[in-house]
């Protein structure tokens, strides 16, 4: 293998795909046009109206797009033969190794029929027999399911896809009794998640994935490059775990060169830690050696693992709030983020204060010791966990000192938010607000669109595990990107996707610094405590 790295995507679609927005990619020609922009040299592809109208016609289109470029290796979808819609497994395992097809998809909930011996039996078997790799998604079968599977087929190779880092409690079991099974991490991108597989399960069994074209591929390699792995393991999750399952003769070609390649886009393909200001908008923080907050996993989430993770992607401050004080209102938790930390790493953390008026008898008491004795510029009032609208005036004594100081703060989703963000924003005017997870989804964007160009004091905040292809650039295309603010949600999230969905996007190396860093940096610096 040649001293670069072979990037392989085991997760890929093409085609026609119903809904969707006039912003989303679907084409081959876009596809293509990505992996070679984010230097993914070859994907595993289905069709998707394989998936969602018809298997046999769908595949049939997919055998048409293979034949235009040689980067894409394809991946069938099928149905048990009992109607006549298939011919049964033998023969049409056949018929997909005459046609160069070496992998295969199996949608049962789509199309409604069992998972289970007695009608997936005869494909399951034949994929078995000749050791022809099976993808199933998270929404394709359940868990139990899914165990059911890796072992009465044990020689069958399954590749999990789509499985959330809230499962990750659910996968780790079949994962520990079925060693036919493998995942990748386009959903799963939980905090140190590959190294902590990889460490469990050996780097064989991890694969690169990326939904193109619904999330950013290069959100995916980012996870790969930025992972603090052996390089041999590094090379294995990123191609040559595919490659060996697909039994590749011969791997796609490199790249050239293109001289005309960015500094940011050089530095986040080599997997080394960006050189510009870098500051993080959305982060928590969680307690010395705490791995996990009950319903969330969170591993190596408090300072110590969050400084880390942050050296090795160069990220040069965050913005934590206590997932223990926006979850339980629990007021104390805003010493630990503004003096447990500060004081360990007090260049690193520009810290928000979390408080529920519910909890606290003297809620203007609260708000100056949050802001004057432990120094937090950031407010993150949050509406999933106290339920109080945001124009509400139990809020009001907290957003009039924001104001009169020029804090910020971090509004997450509430049951009448544009209303309730144009209505505080222009109340006021002299807080920055931040609207979290702006880049979730194109309807999302839309609206946080709309309000940030009617509110000159509203900046959109990009982070969430969908890493919505294409999305930043329509959001940065609507508002100028110096609206458009950098987080992460880490250490929910792993930081490395987040920051290679951005680093990807097509943007300039001056642009891509006002969004990494400087629009933050220009933000904090009006803070008047």
């Amino acid at each position: 293998m040649p001293d670069e790295i072979v990037y392989l995507d085991s997760y890929a679609y093409i085609g026609q795909r119903g809904p969707i927005d006039p912003e989303a990619r679907w084409s081959t020609d876009s596809l293509i046009d990505e992996m070679s922009h984010v230097g993914i040299h070859g994907a595993l592809v289905t069709h998707s109206i394989a998936k969602e109208y018809d298997p046999a016609y769908g595949n049939d289109l997919l055998t048409d797009e293979l034949a235009k470029n040689p980067r894409l290796l394809g991946c069938w979808v099928l149905l048990p033969h009992h109607f006549g819609e298939m011919v049964p497994g033998g023969q049409l395992v056949e018929q997909m190794l005459d046609n160069g097809i070496r992998a295969a998809r199996l949608c049962p909930n789509t199309h409604h029929y069992t998972l289970d011996k007695s009608t997936s039996g005869e494909i399951l078997s034949a994929l078995e027999a000749q050791t022809i790799p099976l993808c199933i998604e998270g929404s394709a079968a359940d868990y139990g399911t899914l165990g059911w599977l890796c072992e009465a087929y044990p020689k069958l190779p399954v590749l999990f896809q789509q499985n959330s880092w809230a499962d990750i409690r659910k996968l780790l079991p079949i994962m520990d009794r079925c060693d036919n099974l493998h995942t990748e991490f386009s959903t799963n991108q939980s905090n140190y998640a590959i190294e902590r597989f990889a460490e469990r399960y050996g780097a064989e069994r991890l694969l690169l994935g990326t939904e193109a074209q619904f999330k950013s591929p290069g959100a995916a390699k980012a996870f790969v490059d930025y992972s603090e792995l052996s390089d041999r393991d590094r090379r294995l999750i990123a191609g040559g775990n595919l490659a060996r399952l697909l039994k590749l003769e011969e791997l796609p070609q490199l790249y050239p060169t293109n001289p005309n390649e960015g500094s940011v886009l050089q530095t986040v393909k080599a997997g080394r830690p960006l050189e510009i200001l870098v500051i993080d908008a959305h982060t928590h923080i969680n307690p010395v050696g705490l791995m996990g907050v009950g319903h969330h996993p969170q591993p190596f989430g408090d300072v110590g693992g969050m400084v880390s993770r942050n050296r090795r992607l160069g990220i040069d401050r965050f913005c934590p709030s206590a997932w223990l004080g926006i979850w339980t209102g629990i007021e104390s938790a805003n010493e630990s983020v503004s003096c447990d930390v500060r004081e360990k790493y007090p260049d690193d953390v520009i810290p928000y204060a979390t408080l529920n008026p519910s909890y606290i008898g003297d809620f203007p008491a609260a708000i100056r010791h949050a802001h004057e004795d432990l120094g937090c510029l950031g407010i993150k009032p949050y509406y999933p966990r106290t339920l109080i609208p945001y124009d509400s005036p139990r809020w009001a004594p907290w957003f009039e000192y924001g104001d009169e100081h020029h804090l910020y703060c971090l509004l997450h989703a509430s049951a009448n938010f544009s209303n309730e963000v144009a209505r505080i924003s222009d109340l006021y005017p002299h807080i920055s607000f931040l609207l979290a997870h702006s880049g979730g989804s194109f309807d999302v964007a839309r609206s946080h669109v709309a309000l940030a160009n009617e509110h000159k004091n509203v900046f959109l905040e990009i982070t969430l595990t969908p890493v919505t292809h294409g999305v930043i650039e329509y959001m940065a295309g609507e508002v100028g990107v110096e609206r458009v603010i950098f987080g992460t949600d880490a250490p929910m999230r792993d930081p490395a996707p987040q920051l290679g969905w951005l680093a990807y996007s097509r943007f300039t190396d001056d642009e891509l610094a006002l969004m990494f860093g400087k629009n933050m940096e220009a933000i904090v610096s009006r803070c008047k405590l």
